[in-house]
This record gives C-alpha cells, structure tokens and sequence, in this order.
C-alpha cells in the first residue's frame, strides 16, 4: 500500500513542478534575460524542456499508479456508500417501528420458503426464521438471491431494511477491507426505473444522483459487481386496474440480468395476493422466495403489553372472552400485520375505548374490517397532526388538505413519474405530461417575434444598427435573445441532475494551485479584450466572467455521501452551484454585450443569462413548481411542509426521497379527498403553466 502510495505522490509532485515551472519559472527566466534575444531564445527553450520534461513522467507515473489505486479506491467508495445507508436507514426502520416516537422494538415478524410462481407457502412448510434471523438464512440458503413477498403491511420494507443492516455491519466490520471483494447492499424503488433504460444504468444513475457520485465513480461500481441491488416496489410500479406494462418489462429485464450475471447477488421486494401480484411472480426466475407470515395471536398481545401495558392488553383480553371464537378470530386477523399493530397502539395509546377495536355482535368480517380501518386512520393522522402542532380543527384541515394532494399528485396519470417517493429536484414532473415539440417552437417563436418589429419598439438602449447593412446589425441582439431562448428551452430537459460544488477541492494546497492555473486563462483572455476593445471594464468583467465559469466546473466534479441521506440537500447544493454558474455567464456575457449594446442593455443581457441558466437547474425548476403548487392545493413552502409531516411521523425519509409512512396511509388519504380540479403541465422554458383546450393539445402531438 505504501509503494503506490508513493508513486502516485511522486508523479504528482513532478507535475506540479512541471507546471510550475511553466507558470512561474518561463515568465522569470525570460525577464532575467529580457535584453538579450539570444539568450532570451536559450532560457525560454531550457524552461519549456524542464517543464514539460517534469510534467510528462509525472504523469506518466501517475497513469502506471491509476489500475494499483482502481481496486482500493473502489473499497473506500463502497465504504462511503455503506455508512451513508446506515445512517439513513436506521432512522426510517426506527420510523417504521414506531408508535409515538422512534422507536427500536419490532414485532416478531416470521417468514417461511415459497413457492415464487405462486406466492404460496411450500406444502408442510415450517417457519424458516424471524426478522432476527434474515440475514442468516439469506447468506445460508438463498445463494444470495431472494424474493420477499407479503401481504400490505406485512413487513416487507421492515424485513428488507433489517437485511439491509446487517449486511452492511458486515462490510463495515473491522479487518473486513484485508479479505475478499465485498458488496454494498443498496435498496432501490423500482417505480423509478423508466421503461426502456438498461438496467446497470439506471442502477448508476441513481446512486450517482442519491450519494453524489460522480456518474463514471458510479458506473464502475455497477460495472465491477460492487454493488448488491436490493429491488423493492415491484407491485407499485402500474396500477392494479390496469395491465402491469411497466411491471412485466422490468420482470424480463430482471430475468436478463440473472441469466446473464450467473453468479450476482439479487434481493427483489413484492407484494403477494390477488392474481395481479401472481402475474409479476411467475415471470421471475431462480429466486429462493419467502412469505411473511401474519402475526399470530401471541405475538400481538405481546407487542400490545410492551407498548401499552398490561391494563390495556387486559382490557382487549376481557372484552375478546366476552365475545365468540369468530370475533377473537376477526380481530387477530385485522391487527396481524405490523403497520396495523402499529396504528392499533396508537389508537389505544391516545385515550380511545378498547371495546371500539372488537367485532360488535352480528358484524360481519368486512363490516368489520372498514369500520376498524376508518378509526385507525383517522385517529392516527389526528394524533399526528395534534402532536405537531395543529391546536385546532381549521389547521388540522388544512394539514390534511395537503397531505392529501400530495397524494393525489404521486399517483396522477398525468405525471412524467410515477414513482410513490418525494423527490424535492423532480418535483416538477409531477405537473403534468412531458413538453411537447409545439411549445418549444412558441416559446422560441415568441422571443424572436419581437426582432420583426421596427426598431423604435424594441427596448434596446445605447444600439443603434446601420439601416445600410440590412438584417446583419441584427446578429447581436438577435444571437443573444435566441441563445438565451435556447438555453431556457432545452436546459430542464437535458440536465437532469442537480448540480453541486465542492469548495474543499480548493482548500488545500492543490486547490490553491488549481486556482492559480485556472487564472491565467481568465487573466489572458480578459487581458485581450481589453486590448483589443480599449475597455478596461470589458476586459475585466470577461475575465471574472470565466474564472467563476471555470471554478464551478472544475468545483462540480464533487463526490461526497455524507448529506445523502436528507432529501433538501440535492436541492441547497443545486441552489449555490447554479447560482456560481449562472452568475459566470451573466457576467461573463453582460460584460460582452455592454460594449456593444451600451451598459443598460449590457445589464439586462447579463439579468437575463443568469435567469435562463439558474431557472433551467434544479433549484429553479423547483422553485417554479412551487410558487405553481397553492394552483392546485399545495402549500407555497413544499418542502417546509414537507419536513413537518415528517416530524409528525406522517412521512418517512428514504435517502434524498420522502415516502408516506405507509402506501395504505397514501391510498387512504387519496381515497377520502377530492382531487384537484385541474393539473398544471410544464410549459415552455419548463415553467408549469394551466391546463390547455384539449383541441391544442391533439395538435402538438401530431
């Protein structure tokens, strides 16, 4: 380790000598001999050869280090990954456990093999384990490739977390970097995979955009099998009223990926039941299976008495031997899985009445059923919503409103995704359908009509064009409106993103220098200007136009996971480095065009540059999404809303992502709700705008 270490330091030792050579020694040595051309020639000459003879075995040293570091700098990335997971996902199973507040003790959730064509139990299959024990049957019995089934609510994603953890507590075990390769596990929403995307690279995609990755750092990962693919939300991925079209192509690619990856570890997270579910697992191959068993009658009295106290579980005890074996079997059926349990400690840790819980005499099971569920839900959002804050029914409408078109808007069939997560940078796809090619030719039409009008209409300030040379004195004002009109139109759909800076890059001494070398050409080209303009102000503004365009991009190749795990960061991240960007260009540009145009005009260009790039990222996309939101129901402040209901325990965070606590308490609120009246749909320069006549939209698709 300590031998390439020290080869790769010394190549980059000489580079940096190369270059600083280049840099400082060239303009020292030819002012030393600044009156003497001959030896000008020869001290000039002798600087090049040593600069670029340093600079070349530097890094040519370098190159021969880069496949040593390749195996070791993927150890520390798989590291980086895995303690980034743990931190996120310790808290959303503490989430999921809990009843008031975090919470660590779980029912006991049992599992045995199936039959993965039918979802079924084997014939005179025991219990294969616990939720205590997955980890071991999934290294003992499954070759590394599984499938979870379960009913809703059964525990899947409880069950998938926990799995989750203790493999990852085996790669961050000590001394565990001196053996074998090993693989991080990774849990990843199948309703984010769009249809036609090659499966390695959506994986790539998504940990490059969820841990801040650069894309080929995540690539390799996938490449090199680093990576252990934990696949859940296969039933969610199309609506059970519909045919399963994404569903059933996502099963043959998985089935292709097995096939062809003989020997990689795979873990796939469904739910079982009706034959729409059956249609998803009969397609899938060479997966041990298991099913998650309802909790049995010991096991929530259990969990009652731990979360409640024995004068509570007495209680439900009395009233159960008041009644028939029929009622004692109805209400165990209706509390045996672990999101029901939850809520049913809630219910009772709130002050209602226990005897509300038990079948009342002649109540039939799906009487019951309903019944048991409406009171579930609605004191669990009441005690949330109280909890966090709302003091009286007016606030507590208006929390639930909102929830509640949040919920609508994740599943309307308008939306570009149809992922169930909160993705605060691509929210605004939940506005509706993708832009057509017609709105983008009127919004491009619409900025260049004006150039069709006489001059004394157009607000140009300081610009008077030759009428002599025709539509040529056009070119300035006119590139520069069609060139922002441009970057307004295409930049939402190409980056897809979020950007970041990582301003430590320029903290050390190689920062300090990497600066020094990106102001020469800022220094050079600004220099010119000025020269050839006579403006100094020109010159100036040019030259820090591109330093800061030349700092963001070489400060946006950033690879971090420590803020992986908080769904604002991507957007607080895009905000400054969009901002950096944008700031560049409008200055970089204004300075340009100020020359030509005068210095009013030179502002508005420069105004108008950094709007059309800083609206075009993540954050503006954002931003234009939300100030659209109170049009259909939603709050103004997204995501400070957002983070509330999470506090209120309403919902979870899963990465840079929030998700309804549970997809039943999603269904629930839909369910119950008027949708909203109308949707917005992205218009041009990505700005969402009002629903158009249908007439039009028949139109653009043609």
């Amino acid at each position: 380790m300590i031998a390439r270490l020290s080869l790769r330091s010394a190549g980059r030792l000489l580079l940096i000598a190369g270059l600083i050579c280049l840099t400082v020694g060239l303009p020292a040595f030819g002012w030393t001999a600044r009156n003497d051309s001959d030896a000008f020639n020869k001290q000039v000459g002798w600087a090049n050869i040593w600069a670029g003879s340093l600079a070349g075995v530097g890094l040519l040293l370098m190159l021969l280090s880069k496949n040593e570091h390749r195996n070791s700098d993927l150890d520390r990335r798989v590291i980086s990954l895995a303690k980034a997971q743990r931190i996120s996902h310790s808290r959303q199973l503490a989430q999921l456990l809990g009843t008031d507040a975090l919470e660590a003790r779980y029912a006991k959730v049992e599992f045995s093999t199936a039959d993965a064509r039918t979802g079924k139990p084997t014939p005179h299959a025991r219990t294969a384990g616990s939720i205590d024990t997955i980890a071991d049957f999934y290294r003992q019995k499954t070759s590394g490739r599984m499938l979870i089934l379960g009913a809703a609510g059964a525990g899947k994603s409880v069950i998938g977390i926990k799995l989750l953890l203790e493999l990852i507590d085996e790669v961050l075990a000590p001394g565990k970097m001196e053996g074998e390769e090993f693989k991080v596990p990774v849990i990843f929403n199948l309703t984010s995979w769009p249809s036609g995307k090659d499966f390695d690279a959506w994986l790539a995609e998504e940990i490059s955009t969820r841990f801040r990755l650069a894309p080929a750092a995540a690539r390799e990962l996938v490449q090199d099998k680093r990576i252990l693919p934990m696949l859940d939300g296969l039933d969610e991925m199309d609506n059970e009223s519909e045919f399963p079209d994404r569903a059933d192509w996502a099963v043959r690619q998985l089935n292709d990926y097995i096939a062809t990856n003989a020997h990689e570890p795979v873990v796939v997270i469904s739910r079982s039941g009706s034959e729409y579910y059956s249609r998803l697992r009969i397609r899938l191959r060479n997966l041990q299976a298991i099913s998650i068993k309802p909790i049995g009658s010991k096991g929530v009295e259990k969990y009652i008495a731990e979360h409640c106290g024995p004068d509570a579980l007495g209680a439900i005890q009395k009233e159960l031997a008041q009644g028939t074996r029929k009622t004692r079997d109805s209400f165990f059926a209706a509390v045996s899985t672990p999101w029901r349990l939850a809520m049913t400690v809630g219910y009772m840790n709130s002050g209602s009445n226990p005897k509300n819980l038990i079948p009342t005499e002649g109540e039939d099971r799906p009487t019951f059923t309903a019944r048991l569920n409406y009171m579930l839900y609605e004191t669990f959002l009441s005690t949330r919503l109280r909890l966090a804050g709302c003091k009286d029914q007016r606030r507590e409408d208006r929390a639930r409103r909102y929830l509640s078109r949040i919920a609508h808007l994740l599943q309307s069939p308008k939306s570009d995704e149809q992922s169930s997560d909160i993705v605060l940078h691509e929210w605004w796809r939940r506005f509706g359908a993708r832009v057509t090619a017609w709105q983008s030719r009127a919004a491009l039409l619409a900025v260049v009509a004006p150039f069709n009008l006489p001059l004394d209409r157009l607000p140009l300030k300081g610009y008077t064009p030759n009428p002599d040379e025709g539509w040529i004195s056009w070119a300035m004002p006119l590139a520069n409106f069609s060139m922002m009109a441009v970057l307004a139109i295409t930049t939402p759909y190409q980056v897809q993103r979020p950007l970041a800076l990582n301003l430590s890059r320029f903290l050390s001494s190689t920062g300090i220098l990497r600066i020094s070398l990106l102001l020469i050409p800022a220094t050079g080209i600004g220099y010119f200007f000025s020269y050839t303009t006579s403006s100094g102000l020109l010159g100036a503004g040019v030259g820090i136009g591109l330093f800061i365009l030349l700092v963001s991009l070489l400060g946006g190749r950033t690879e971090a996971t420590r803020d992986a795990t908080s769904p604002h960061a991507p957007i607080r991240r895009d905000f400054v480095a969009s901002g950096v960007y944008g700031l560049g260009m409008g200055i970089f540009m204004g300075a340009y065009t100020a020359e030509v145009l005068g210095s009013l005009t030179g502002l508005y260009f420069g105004i108008g540059y950094f709007l059309s790039m800083t609206v075009g990222f993540a954050a503006g996309r954002y931003f234009v999404a939300t100030v659209m939101g109170p049009s259909v129901g939603l709050p103004l402040r997204l995501s400070s809303h957002l983070r509330w209901a999470n506090h209120a325990g309403i919902l979870r965070v899963s990465g840079v992502s929030y998700q309804f606590r549970h997809r039943e308490l999603m269904a629930y609120l839909r369910a119950n709700s008027v949708p909203p009246p109308q949707m917005p749909l992205p218009g041009p320069f990505g700005i969402p705008m009002q629903r158009v006549p249908k007439w039009i939209e028949r139109m653009g698709r043609r």
